[in-house]
């Protein structure tokens, strides 16, 4: 079925001026890319937006967008795909649930929409084997945690090596009160929850995949040294771990401009994929 509008869905909660500023830019850049909108299950954030290539090379990009646990749509990813179908990926951006749902809610739910690509991609070209996952934000949390925790894997019925590499941007990896400094307490942690087993920075227990972590060189200021140390830890953990900073991109612009066709994050990450 063709892609939701983002008035088929409740309404969210309120964005601050600049995340709404984004919105409006990202929905801009969106306009006029078609996909298909696929159900992984019940709810209506239980959804993929699948963009497929004429010719696919069996690589899948698996996307989760942000928008701090509370608001943001899987749509507003479209921008995203034609870079990638270009070069023979399939895009799949993931939705989920949103505040006042948890983190047990939107991280089954990412588990979910993997799983649903492990099993059914092959039907559009992909490889079960050849699945990156990327995400901006809170979205690159929830990326960062499924490549980092490694017994999601087994309830879905898929393998542990599901995850081929992670791509996050401007992600979140220490949700504890002494890790996150953004504005309050992270919104998927239960009232009462001390956010350390939600941060992926705490989850590298094994050998993780490889990983290449983005942020902008104006970005929110603790979100750049959690990506400097979440690095270092996946590297002490025997993994491989390339950093890219892009200079003058904010929070925002990190992921419109950045993930764009001709953005900086699009040109490194297509070839750090076809490396992987």
């Amino acid at each position: 079925m063709p892609l939701m509008n983002i008035e088929d869905y409740p309404p969210q909660a309120p964005r601050p001026e600049a995340s709404e500023a984004y919105l409006r830019l990202v929905i801009e850049q969106c306009r006029g890319i078609d996909g298909i909108d696929v159900a992984y299950g019940d709810d209506i954030y239980q959804h993929i937006a699948l963009f497929v290539p004429d010719a696919p090379n069996g690589t899948v990009l698996a996307f989760i967008h942000g928008g701090r646990w509370s608001y943001g749509y899987k749509e507003t990813a479209a921008f995203m795909a034609p870079a990638f179908n270009a070069a023979g990926i399939i895009f799949a951006s993931i939705g989920h649930r949103l505040s006042p749902n948890r983190y047990k809610d939107g991280f089954a739910d990412v588990s979910q929409g993997i799983a649903w690509l492990a099993n059914n991609v092959a039907d559009y070209g992909g490889d079960a084997q050849r699945i990156f996952v990327s995400g901006h934000s809170s979205g690159g949390h929830y990326a960062a945690q499924l490549a980092a925790t490694r017994d999601w894997q087994a309830g879905e019925g898929i393998s542990r090596e599901v995850i081929r590499g992670c791509l996050p941007i401007s992600g979140v990896y220490d949700l504890t009160t002494e890790g996150y400094k953004g504005e309050g307490r992270p919104p998927c942690i239960e009232e009462g929850g001390d956010g350390f087993t939600e941060s992926p920075v705490n989850r590298l227990k094994e050998t993780p995949p490889p990983f290449l972590i983005t942020w902008g060189s104006d970005d929110y200021p603790f979100l750049i040294p959690q990506g400097q140390a979440f690095a270092e830890a996946v590297r002490n953990a025997g993994g491989e771990a390339e950093t890219l900073e892009l200079p003058g991109k904010t929070h925002f612009t990190v992921h419109n401009e950045g993930a764009a066709a001709n953005g900086g994050w699009t040109k490194r990450a297509l070839a750090w994929i076809d490396a992987h």
